[in-house]
């Protein structure tokens, strides 16, 4: 009962501390709010957009790895240069982009994250994608920053050595495709000359097991899907470009409500010690 009739009279001593005091306090929180709004108009605005990215690095490695770590490589790529931008070395980051140092020193912050996607049982699994969040201080520079990106995958020793290892590879074995299709019509020819069935013969086996019995077709089809590969999987493939947008950002809102926030505590504490 008495712990209740302290907590009672602790608050009703609070809520008249307040109210004889409501001006000093509302004085304070007004000054932090109308404060932050003027710092947040003086400094440079800057503009946020974002891109939809893959990479064929995990592909060119040929590493059997976990599934979200497919985009690992590139997505660390990227972050890396948050390095040089929160060091403001400006002139190493228009170095690895290829671009002036003046559009470097305009970049505020970048980001990959890997893509997921949600499944019917409620399960979260890796995209062979990943979403590039970029800020910056100039909005006409958004297209020389992903061009630039281009040229730091392109350029990079690692990525370039494993795709050119990449290609000839695939190169090659299209190639030895090519002549088993070949040897594969040979046989059929020399089969049919010779009325003898060769149907039955299967060299490669299909997905879960099941058997694909017409083998030129089966080769045919993956030299396509090799092929393929080799055209899309570049080191660096903006799915979706970076959108360009007008729309500056301050973060006015939540500065404005934390400074109103510290400016009320500011504000007690100076009533309190008037008071005593």
């Amino acid at each position: 009962m008495t712990e209740e009739l302290n907590l009672k009279q602790l608050f009703t001593d609070f809520v008249n501390f307040i109210s004889r005091n409501k001006k000093i306090l509302c004085g304070f929180i007004i000054f932090g709010i109308i404060s932050v709004i003027v710092f947040q108009n003086l400094k440079p605005s800057y503009y946020e957009t974002q891109a939809i990215c893959m990479s064929g690095i995990a592909e060119y490695e040929r590493i059997e790895q976990l599934e979200e770590l497919s985009q690992r490589t590139a997505v660390d790529l990227i972050n890396y240069l948050q390095i040089n931008i929160s060091n403001k070395d400006h002139d190493q980051l228009a170095l690895l982009l290829d671009v002036s140092a003046q559009t470097a020193s305009n970049i505020k912050s970048i980001e990959a994250e890997q893509l997921y996607q949600q499944d019917m049982n409620e399960k979260f699994y890796a995209l062979n994608k990943f979403e590039v969040r970029l800020s910056v201080f100039d909005n006409n520079i958004i297209n020389d920053i992903q061009q630039g990106l281009m040229y730091y995958f392109n350029n990079n020793n690692f990525i370039k050595d494993y795709h050119e290892m990449y290609l000839s590879s695939s190169n090659s074995l299209v190639n030895d495709i090519k002549d088993e299709m070949n040897i594969l019509s040979n046989m059929r020819l020399e089969g049919a000359k010779n009325n003898l069935d060769l149907s039955s013969v299967n060299i490669i086996s299909g997905k879960d097991e099941n058997t694909i019995s017409n083998q030129i077709v089966s080769l045919a089809q993956l030299k396509e899907e090799i092929k393929t590969n080799q055209m899309l999987l570049n080191p660096l493939v903006f799915v979706q470009d970076f959108a360009k947008t007008n729309k500056t950002e301050r973060d006015i809102l939540v500065w404005s409500l934390l400074s109103g926030f510290i400016s009320l505590l500011f504000g007690m504490l100076f009533s309190l010690i008037r008071e005593l």
